[in-house]
């Protein structure tokens, strides 16, 4: 079921973002770039650029097993996914749960070369690992638990679709 638009606390008169959900989606497939936000321990926020793509409604991105971010979602799982664009900057709040399953890799790692031509991760062991390191990463996915739209013309238009619990699992699933 498709989730429908709301209007965000927004200056009077600022109308919705002209985008519907189905936008939102591609958007969120074809960015270029997208930046993890999530918590360090002692509550302050932690926000980097992450390699991702986005599969059947999750957002799945890379990291080495040992960085800050890993070390963040094991304690809290709660982050969020910015993608900037040039008339909508998109947020997507959610969840992130660890992929493990080797077909559901699989599927995530067909998806990189298209959008990174120069990185073709190999699924081993439950992880990507990259011909040219020996260090491996984790895939992590997130499914949206809402999504904001912040239009950049006519006073920072917002949308906010938000979604049930009822979605199940976060994993990629093909």
């Amino acid at each position: 079921m498709e989730p429908k638009p709301e209007q965000v606390s927004s200056p009077p008169g600022t109308p919705l973002t002209t985008l519907d959900w189905a936008d939102v989606q591609t958007r969120t497939a074809q960015a270029d770039d997208y930046l993890l936000a999530t918590t360090d321990a002692d509550g302050r926020p932690h926000v980097v650029p992450v390699l991702a793509v986005s599969l059947e409604g999750t957002v799945c991105f890379v990291t080495f097993r040992r960085s800050r971010k890993t070390r963040n979602l094991e304690r809290n799982k709660g982050c969020a996914v910015t993608v900037p664009g040039g008339d909508v900057d998109l947020v997507i709040e959610g969840t992130a749960d660890r992929v493990r399953d080797e077909a559901r890799l699989q599927g995530v790692a067909d998806l990189f070369p298209a959008k990174y031509p120069w990185w073709h991760p190999i699924v081993r062991d439950g992880e990507f690992y990259d011909p040219a390191d020996d260090e491996p990463r984790h895939v992590y996915a997130v499914l949206p638990a809402q999504v904001f739209a912040f239009g950049k013309e006519h006073g920072f238009s917002a949308t906010r679709w938000r979604f049930s619990n009822e979605r199940g699992s976060t994993e990629c699933r093909r």
